[in-house]
């Protein structure tokens, strides 16, 4: 075969379906095995039908050994007594007795001939001197054009003959001398092979019909199994193109076994599920920043019109346009520089640069910010543990911003506000807590949502965008760390944020979702 047409075979077979090429290996390799143990077979047929005829040859002169040896009365009928096989012939030659004894089971003539009175003198001539079947003695045999073909020495005293003629039937003759109180005998045993060359052949005819039907049921059975198997794929394909942006509700049924293909139907509703919950959080975000870019971009319309009527002759209208102008568009300008941080975030585009931080250097630092802007507010630090982490400095100082301009918007004049840092023997904690109006819990789940605010109707006047902890918990995730908050309505919040110490590498995790 050329290799141009082993490429076309081999090409053919590579874009099939799979159904069409999990039946053809099936039943291929169903095929071929068949084909092998048919070949064994008929290789083999001959050495097992020697082999049972051995056995049952043996097992005959045994028995004539053993009627012998026990003193047993040789004669025709006693030998015919002794065979219970009506396949196997016996010749028994007496020495003592110069007497020779065959028999046959059932009434039909001997086969092949037995040795005439005149061939005795040539089969006592020889007797005592070697145990093979000399001229003389194969003259019974000659008679029916048997030939001596093989020829081997068998177990214990016995020799082996395997007798052919010329229509290739073939005898196989087991001759073993016996030695007994009363003399020496010599006994053959003797059965024709059950098959000739017609036999041979009606067996392979029979053999290549069951094969040729077992494999056409191979192949039926290899396209049933593989509909069967195929039939979650199928399920699943068939969901995918139901499946549109506008409806990710479908899902394939997970009912039948626990096996590979129960695995991928699982896995493929839990990836729609994700998506689905990805497409939801993803227009919500659209609907909230779309709402949170509309009432700025509607207070500054307003403030122009305002200005276009009456300001340019009103100093006072002019001056709170402009104060007005400018408060909503550093709101929006705020609000797209913390909208552009996650997008990047989200998109693994924000540059993230680590190296060893010390959180008490960073919490001092907006301590000490804190206090410079004179907040009004009471600011403690605690920090007597040292704690070094892996870290990228600028982030986590917009970090403890986040919750320190939270705690400053949420906390009376007077307040306190708290910053502690300390250390466990595989972690660093730095938190910011706040004596405020606290969260309740019912909204703690949600709070790192974006643009989630907790119940606006009790934070009137107090500005805000609802991204602030959203950045914080992916600054968090960055940083392979964790957040927890402990709140109570109306006693303040506390935010806790975890990260591993420095001298415990750990693998980068990606990035996770923030929305």
């Amino acid at each position: 075969m050329s290799k141009k047409n082993k490429k076309t075979i081999f090409g053919s077979f590579r874009h099939m379906s799979i159904a069409r090429k999990i039946t053809l290996m099936y039943g291929g390799i169903f095929s071929f095995s068949l084909f092998i143990i048919s070949l064994f077979m008929t290789l083999n047929i001959t050495a097992i039908q020697q082999h049972t005829i051995r056995r049952e040859l043996t097992a005959t002169i045994s028995n004539i050994e053993a009627y012998l040896t026990q003193g047993g009365k040789l004669s025709n009928d006693a030998l015919q007594d002794l065979l219970d096989n009506k396949y196997v012939e016996v010749s028994v030659f007496s020495e003592g007795e110069g007497g020779y004894y065959y028999s046959h089971f059932g009434g039909a003539g001997t086969f092949p001939s037995q040795p005439s009175d005149s061939n005795l003198q040539g089969l006592d001539e020889h007797f005592g001197e070697e145990d093979e079947l000399t001229e003389e003695r194969l003259r019974a045999f000659a008679k029916d054009g048997f030939k001596i073909s093989i020829q081997k020495e068998g177990e214990g005293n016995c020799t082996e003959y395997i007798l052919e003629n010329s229509k290739r039937q073939q005898l196989m003759v087991i001759s073993a001398v016996v030695s007994t109180d009363s003399g020496l005998y010599r006994v053959e045993a003797f059965k024709l092979f059950g098959f000739n060359s017609n036999f041979l052949k009606g067996f392979i005819v029979k053999l290549a019909t069951i094969d040729f039907i077992g494999i056409f049921c191979a192949f039926l059975i290899g396209l049933y199994i593989s509909r069967r198997m195929l039939q979650p794929v199928e399920a699943i394909r068939s969901a995918a193109e139901r499946i549109t942006i506008e409806d990710l509700s479908q899902r394939i049924e997970t009912d039948g076994p626990d096996d590979e293909m129960k695995e991928l139907t699982v896995t493929f509703n839990s990836m729609i599920d994700r998506l689905e919950n990805s497409f939801q959080r993803q227009n919500q975000f659209i609907s909230d920043a779309s709402h949170e870019l509309r009432t700025p971009i509607s207070v500054i319309q307003g403030y122009a019109n305002l200005i276009n009527r009456w300001g340019k002759s009103d100093p006072d209208i002019l001056q709170e346009s402009i104060d007005s102008i400018l408060s909503e568009t550093e709101h929006m300008s705020a609000l797209i520089r913390k909208l552009l941080f996650l997008a990047k975030g989200d998109q693994n585009r924000m540059l993230v640069q680590k190296k060893v931080v010390s959180l008490n250097e960073v919490a001092g630092e907006i301590v000490r910010e804190l206090e410079v802007l004179e907040v009004h507010r009471q600011i403690l630090f605690e920090g007597k543990d040292k704690a070094e982490v892996w870290a990228d400095p600028d982030l986590l100082k917009q970090l403890l911003w986040i919750y320190a301009e939270n705690a400053l918007k949420y906390t009376k004049e007077g307040g306190v506000i708290t910053i502690r840092v300390w250390k466990d023997k595989k972690n660093a904690f730095v938190s910011v807590g706040d004596d405020g109006v606290g969260i309740t819990q019912e909204h703690l789940p949600r709070i790192f949502d974006r643009f989630y605010r907790v119940d606006p109707s009790r934070n009137k006047g107090i500005s805000g965008t609802g991204l602030g902890l959203s950045i914080a918990k992916w600054i968090i995730d960055s940083h392979l760390g964790q957040i927890f908050v402990e709140s109570k309505a109306g006693e303040g919040t506390t935010f806790i944020n975890q990260f591993p110490l420095t001298g415990k590498p750990k693998k980068e995790a990606p990035k996770k979702d923030s929305q």
